[in-house]
């Protein structure tokens, strides 16, 4: 069969898929995200137990693959909480948004710490030297600043996630991959189907790639 007419032909089943995709890369940015804030400041902390907290998540999803994290959660942890009887058919997109934010939330954490801390703390004495609280001088004076200089790493994390979205077929959530294999399995046809998908995930993530370049010209960022 003619590639273009294959791929023509799978195409409305692989944008169904890629519609799984966006919608567990923007659950899981969005709930990494925040771990990675809550987890920032924990290891930014004056209070000892609150940074080992933070120092021992952060290593340990940093230090063990994303498809042993998808599997445990959603496969190891139901043999020890009834979580299959408590979350019914929903717990797949638990597990699946639950690992993603947690994994690349671990990722987050150092960015944003390094974004904290990138920031000139005269900034932060001249703050209080107006009488500014630790709370405003932190939200109105460091991450403003300091959130310019994390967008692109945030952005390269972002487009981690979207690859990352790919393992979650380990556990059959219908995103682009699993649905490319559903179609290849019934067409044999996988080399215009991985073509396909490869286009697919390319023309997404280089979106996003162009949406960032726009955004530092924005802020100014300075490329230093």
């Amino acid at each position: 069969m003619d590639i273009i007419q294959a791929i023509r032909d799978a195409m409305p089943q692989l944008l169904h898929g890629l519609g799984f995709t966006i919608e567990y890369s923007i659950l899981g940015v969005l709930f990494a995200s925040i771990v990675g804030l809550v987890a920032a400041f924990m290891k930014l902390s004056r209070f000892s137990l609150f940074r080992l907290i933070s120092n021992m998540y952060v290593e340990i999803f940093r230090g063990t693959p994303l498809l042993i994290q998808i599997l445990f959660i959603y496969s190891g942890l139901p043999v020890v909480l009834p979580l299959h009887q408590w979350f019914g058919e929903s717990y797949l997109l638990i597990a699946a948004t639950t690992a993603l934010a947690l994994n690349e939330g671990a990722y987050i954490t150092e960015i944003i710490r390094a974004g904290i801390l990138s920031v000139d703390r005269g900034q932060k004495e001249a703050a209080e030297s107006i009488g500014m609280t630790g709370f405003q001088t932190m939200f109105y004076i460091i991450l403003p600043q300091a959130f310019k200089r994390m967008i692109p790493p945030l952005v390269n994390q972002f487009a981690q996630t979207i690859k990352d979205t790919s393992l979650l077929s380990a556990i059959s959530v219908g995103e682009l991959i699993y649905t490319g294999q559903i179609i290849i399995a019934q067409t044999f046809q996988a080399f215009q189907i991985y073509t396909a998908i490869a286009f697919l995930y390319f023309v997404f993530i280089f979106a996003l790639t162009q949406i960032a370049r726009y955004l530092e010209r924005r802020f100014q960022i300075d490329q230093r």
